[in-house]
């Protein structure tokens, strides 16, 4: 039968079809819907094939910015079936080449992938792994839950000025502010502060206000926070290394530049960093740099405000800054729970979860980083977590880009995936997992891989899970749409 037959019969059919629906009674008419699937989809789908298949036309990479809007046609409809089948069409390459894939999957890891608003793969989903980094999508996600994309974090200076002096002490009072730096800091490290609050401009504003002495002390203020300096379950090798000494007033990670040890006392070591700051400027300081808290009704002199969370998060999750989540940990669980711990936030995470109907079954919540192996999540709850924020939100604009930024910058260099994927790293020894969104056409598809087990940390393990899984997503279709699909009048 030739095309313009086939289009002919399904159009016929779809005509009749439409007055049979209006004349029944509702249960007749959902059999006759899921009659109708099959009669009306099958020579309406072949012969798009036919069409696709002349007109031989590769599917593009560029990804639409505009989403159509929600459908408002009836249940009982001609264009709610052609939509169910035009979906299951589109992710029926994608399901298939991804039930080869999870057939590779080593024994401890998971894998997750949804389309088009449904389920397309899921091996092991509900089973409780180690997440490494990915811990980090969490805790960003409370984090706009409970302090909003608009939340910035204020350092201040307080103190006593009569002319062009402070008399007595200079107080640095910290905000829990996650990327406080010395101007010079950021371009010491692998992967730079995209949105650094500058300490320096604090410094710069207080000579530019006359100031030229401190006839006191600079004393570091980080009574915002507890004095947890580590979680206590991370080992020896992460301690001072990866993460901590934690406090609620961080310069530079909590080092000094020049200096090859951490100071013990994370408040000190920033009130050090001012003083030299200062001091560069022309600005005497008498007395020696230490911690305490600040006077209350102490006259604020100067202060400085972060970045939106919104350009923080880029940190948190493209860079993995281990110090940036635990120190939002704690600010989550001061506003949500005004207290100020590692604690408070993890359940106020929790909390989030619950919120948003996500499911925690055997998840366990330790730290905010990852970097505790003991922490248990699901590549069901990654994912969920994922597509209830969706492909165009802060949480997803925080994600490193394949083959571009953060921890993606030399990973998934090549096609598919490059700069089409943007996902959360995580990397422990026992560990290796990617989570995200793959762009296609008008949205995203969500997925999650993790990984467990000895050796799956080596790049000759990982990397070639990571392609496999990447060329499987490539083989979601774009086309038919909905319309294609549908009788022409």
């Amino acid at each position: 039968m030739k095309l313009q037959e086939l289009l002919h019969v399904a159009r016929r059919r779809a005509a009749r079809f439409d007055r049979h629906v209006v004349t029944v009674d509702p249960q007749r008419a959902a059999i006759s819907i899921i009659v109708a699937s099959a009669v009306l989809f099958v020579p309406l789908f072949s012969a798009w094939q036919v069409t696709k298949s002349a007109a031989g036309a590769a599917a593009p990479l560029t990804v639409a910015t505009s989403i159509n809007a929600a459908p408002n046609e009836p249940v009982f409809s001609v264009r709610r079936v052609a939509r169910t089948a035009a979906i299951e069409a589109r992710v029926a390459n994608l399901r298939t080449q991804l039930a080869s894939f999870s057939k590779s999957l080593p024994a401890d890891s998971c894998v997750m992938v949804k389309a088009e608003a449904r389920e397309v793969a899921a091996t092991r989903a509900s089973r409780p792994l180690i997440p490494a980094s990915n811990m980090k999508l969490l805790v960003a996600a409370a984090a706009l839950d409970v302090l909003g994309a608009d939340h910035r974090f204020t350092t201040s200076l307080i103190g006593n000025r009569v002319g062009g002096s402070i008399i007595g002490n200079l107080w640095l009072v910290g905000g829990g502010d996650p990327v406080l730096s010395t101007r010079a800091y950021p371009a010491t490290q692998p992967y730079p502060t995209t949105s650094p609050t500058v300490l320096d401009e604090l410094a710069d504003a207080l000579r530019d206000s006359g100031i030229t002495k401190v006839t006191g002390s600079v004393v570091g203020d980080e009574s915002r926070y507890d004095d947890e300096r580590y979680v206590p379950t991370w080992g020896d090798g992460i301690r001072a290394i990866e993460a901590g000494p934690l406090s609620a007033l961080m310069v530079d990670d909590g080092s000094l530049l020049g200096d090859p040890f951490k100071p013990a006392q994370p408040a000190v070591g920033a009130a050090t960093a001012f003083t030299r700051l200062l001091q560069a400027r022309g600005i005497t300081v008498i007395a020696a740099p230490r911690s305490g808290s600040a006077p209350s009704g102490g006259t604020k002199l100067a202060e400085l405000t972060s970045a939106p969370l919104s350009e923080l998060l880029s940190d948190v999750l493209a860079n993995s800054d281990n110090n940036a989540a635990e120190l939002l940990l704690k600010e989550i669980g001061l506003v949500s729970r005004q207290t100020p711990t590692r604690v408070a936030g993890l359940q106020t995470v929790a909390s989030v979860l619950n919120a948003r109907a996500l499911s925690t079954d055997g998840v366990v919540l330790v730290d905010g980083s990852g970097l505790d192996s003991t922490n248990r999540l699901t590549c069901s709850l990654l994912v969920n977590l994922l597509d209830s924020y969706g492909p165009e939100s802060p949480l997803a604009n925080g994600l490193a880009v394949a083959g571009s930024t953060g921890t993606l910058r030399g990973q998934l260099t090549t096609a598919p995936a490059v700069r089409r994927v943007r996902a959360k790293t995580g990397t422990l020894r026992s560990s290796k997992v990617l989570s995200g969104f793959y762009q296609v056409p008008d949205g995203a598809i969500t997925f999650s891989l993790m990984l467990n087990g000895p050796g799956v940390s080596n790049q000759s393990t990982y990397q070639p899970q990571w392609k496999s899984l990447m060329n499987a997503l490539s083989a979601f279709n774009d086309k038919p749409l909905t319309e294609d699909l549908l009788p022409r009048s």
